[in-house]
């Protein structure tokens, strides 16, 4: 089984070649996180059909811990790689990422931290904190006249291995990058900030909040550098709160997360203060943040909640969970946006100090799923589950399910056959993809785990269902054989006149009156009529 997700979604196709049925029931006996005599909630997915419709031209915002920041070594960006998106359209992110990263001068401006608090402005009667997790936000205090603050370096071959890119489909159409500016109340800079050497690219200060200033162009090159100088017309202090990097219409996605968050400063509405776990936001500042970031009114949006597990008595999870929804609701209200989809994500088996059983393991999930089950504008899907609730650290049990579920070599994007070549997380990973604290994702498990989540819920968007049984296709032939197939190999077993579908629902070729038909050419997961094809 691929867990309780795939294993109902999957059973029957994602064997290796060689290993049977039978063979997988006594590789899987061991190979959950913890001892097989807890027995594990069920976690199967909840409300998925919302989410599906807005996977490839649906705005995602992901708000979370560290666990929800833009690097490639995190499962929330990854997703930009790994899933089979069509085209990116726009990603929003704080100058801390390194797909867009501005590191200040520090004789000149400061990083914004919540270390000390989110506070901005020290030490003068402008002092106030702002506690949006943006990672980062920089702050400069500036004199009157132009200066220049520095350059910010735009790493695009952060996502040139994505499907997307593979495809042609990474910020196609001119693309441009956007500052987004924040001033404080009270603000008294006034003037312009100008990204790269063009008018065109001039933006006002805002008065107040949060503004998204005017695009510069981008070459199309795997790094840039921008510069960024500001103009002033009266001194004061000039906030930069990320950036955004936008082309042609597509999946846009943007991230809210920083260290050591919880789901309680997602749910409380306050300002953030010292010492450093108090983590909170005001629900205003949240609006407005959505309001500045919105490209498209029109644009359905996901809110995709992930955090690390947490050790909390089930009655305060679910209270600060419902928090989490009604807080993310009201901001969107208030900000004048259409209601979001909410989609919580559990994560995958950890083993740390706190976190080391089932229990601490999906305490926070059931209290999800729950929520989800009730609330028919909110969805669940755990990467806990879809991956049986193994801890992928080189353990045996690592090993053999990624053997026994087709993945010990992982393909998307430019990482297949003739071109950067699938990754080999048996071979050359040996099934290790956690950190030594067996906590985060290293870069390829970030890779894994958002395959993993992305083959959930795409699946669904084409067949509609990620529970069904293993249903053989009625009519000729009965199941698919070989299964998984390699590329080209004649598969038989479908009815004639089936199509071929790949994730994205895109018809591919229709099986042959004799009821066989070409395997694709690109490894990875395909749909033939209700049974599934793996390719690899």
């Amino acid at each position: 089984m691929l867990c309780s997700v795939w294993s109902r979604c999957f059973i029957g196709f994602a064997l290796p070649r060689h290993v049977t049925l039978a063979a997988l029931l006594v590789l899987s006996g061991g190979a959950t996180a913890q001892s097989n005599s807890e027995p594990h909630p069920d976690l199967s997915p909840v409300n998925l059909h919302l989410v599906t419709t807005r996977i490839q031209t649906g705005r995602w915002i992901w708000v979370g811990d560290s666990f929800a920041v833009p690097s490639r070594s995190r499962v929330s960006f990854s997703s930009l790689a790994t899933w089979p998106l069509e085209r990116i359209g726009a990603v929003t992110v704080g100058s801390g990422a390194r797909t867009a990263r501005f590191v200040p001068d520090p004789e000149v401006g400061r990083e914004v931290i919540y270390e000390e608090g989110y506070v901005i402005a020290p030490g003068t009667p402008l002092e106030s904190t702002m506690g949006l997790p943006l990672y980062r936000l920089l702050e400069w205090d500036l004199p009157a006249g132009p200066t220049d603050l520095g350059t910010l370096d735009v790493f695009r071959a952060e996502l040139d291995d994505s499907h997307a890119a593979a495809h042609g489909g990474l910020f196609v159409g001119g693309a441009s990058i956007r500052p987004l500016l924040y001033a404080q109340p009270g603000a008294e800079a006034r003037g312009v900030l100008r990204m790269a050497e063009t008018e065109a690219a001039e933006s006002p200060l805002p008065l107040e909040g949060f503004a998204l200033g005017e695009p510069a162009p981008l070459a199309t090159v795997r790094h840039s550098e921008v510069s960024v100088t500001a103009d002033l017309t009266a001194p004061g202090f000039v906030h930069l709160a990320g950036s955004v990097l936008s082309g042609a219409p597509g999946h846009y996605a943007q991230f809210l997360g920083d260290a050591s968050w919880s789901y309680w400063g997602y749910a409380q509405d306050g300002d953030p203060a010292l010492p450093d776990s108090v983590k909170q936001f005001r629900t205003a500042h949240f609006a407005d943040y959505l309001q500045a970031t919105t490209l498209d009114l029109a644009q359905p949006t996901v809110v995709a909640v992930y955090l690390a597990q947490e050790r909390r008595i089930m009655p305060v999870l679910q209270e600060v969970l419902q928090g989490v929804v009604n807080r993310t609701r009201a901001s969107f209200q208030q900000a004048g946006l259409p209601e979001p989809v909410i989609l919580f994500i559990h994560p995958h088996a950890i083993e740390t100090v706190v976190v080391n059983d089932v229990d601490t393991n999906t305490r926070a999930a059931v209290a999800m799923r729950t929520i989800a089950l009730s609330d028919p504008g909110v969805a669940f899907v755990s990467l806990y589950d879809a991956t049986d609730g193994v801890v992928f650290d080189g353990r045996p049990e690592a090993l053999s399910w990624l053997q026994s579920h087709a993945l010990d070599r992982l393909s998307f994007g430019t990482h297949v056959e003739g071109q950067d070549g699938p990754i080999g997380l048996i071979d050359e990973y040996r099934g290790n993809l956690l950190d030594d604290n067996r906590l985060h994702p290293t870069q390829v498990g970030a890779a894994f785990y958002a395959y993993v989540l992305g083959q959930v819920l795409t699946e669904f968007a084409v067949s509609g269902s990620t529970s069904t049984a293993d249903e053989p296709e009625q009519g000729r032939g009965g199941r698919l054989a070989p299964n998984p197939a390699r590329p080209g190999t004649r598969v038989r077993g479908a009815t004639a006149g089936t199509p071929v579908v790949d994730l994205l629902g895109r018809h591919l070729t229709e099986v042959e009156a004799d009821g066989t038909f070409a395997a694709p050419a690109v490894p990875g997961i395909y749909l033939v009529g209700r049974q599934r094809l793996v390719v690899g």
